[in-house]
C-alpha cells in the first residue's frame, strides 16, 4: 500500500518516456543535464528529502535543511520549515553565524562542497534551481555509464556510505519503474 501512495503523488513529476509532458518537464531537463533518467533524478529527491506529507502521500520537501555540523545555538538534524520564506530566514541565519555544513532543498545540496556552484545560496530554496544545481553536480561526478557509482558519490566519496545510498535510492526507483512499464 505505500508503494501506491508514493506514486500517486509522482505521477505528475514523472509519466511514459514517450510524453511530451515528460520531454518538457523540469526533471526531464535536470536528468538530460546530469546523463540519468527523470525518475532517477526524482528518486534522489525521495531519499533526500522525503517526507509523509498531511495527506497520508510521501514526496520530498522543498524547505528542509540538514545541518551536518551545528553551531552556537543551531543544532545538527533535519529542519522542515512550512514555506519557502521561512526556510529563506533560517537558511541566512545559520550562514551569517558561519554553520555552512549544510544540505539545502529537495535534493539535499550540501553549501559547504557545493556553494560554489551558486552565488546567492538562498536561491537553493527555489525547487527549480535546487534541481539544476543537483544535475550539475551529477554531471561533474558521472563516471562513464555507471549511474549508479554517480548517484552513490552525489551523497558521499567514501565507498560503503555511497553504496548504501544508492541502494535506497534504487529502491524508489525500483518502485517507480514498476507503476510506469
Amino acid at each position: 500500500m505505500r508503494y501506491f501512495i508514493i506514486i500517486l503523488i509522482i505521477y505528475p513529476f514523472y509519466v511514459s518516456a514517450d510524453s511530451s509532458v515528460l520531454k518538457e518537464s523540469l526533471w526531464a531537463k535536470a536528468s538530460q543535464l546530469a546523463g540519468v533518467r527523470p525518475n532517477t533524478l526524482y528518486s534522489i529527491a525521495l531519499q533526500e528529502s522525503g517526507m509523509r506529507w498531511h495527506d497520508h502521500t510521501f514526496r520530498p520537501w522543498p524547505w528542509t535543511i540538514h545541518v551536518n555540523q551545528g553551531g552556537i545555538g543551531i543544532k545538527s538534524g533535519p529542519y522542515r520549515y512550512p514555506t519557502k520564506d521561512v526556510a529563506v530566514k533560517a537558511l541566512t541565519a545559520m550562514l551569517e553565524q558561519g554553520v555552512n555544513n549544510i544540505d539545502v532543498g529537495l535534493m539535499q545540496v550540501n553549501i559547504r562542497w557545493n556553494g560554489h556552484r551558486i552565488k546567492d545560496k538562498k536561491l537553493l530554496m527555489e525547487p527549480a534551481v535546487n534541481i539544476m544545481v543537483a544535475a550539475g553536480i551529477l554531471k561533474d561526478i558521472h563516471v562513464g555509464n555507471d549511474v549508479r557509482l554517480a548517484v552513490a558519490r552525489y551523497h558521499s566519496f567514501n565507498a560503503g556510505r555511497g553504496a548504501a545510498y544508492s541502494t535506497k535510492v534504487k529502491r524508489y526507483e525500483i518502485i517507480l519503474d514498476e507503476q510506469f512499464e
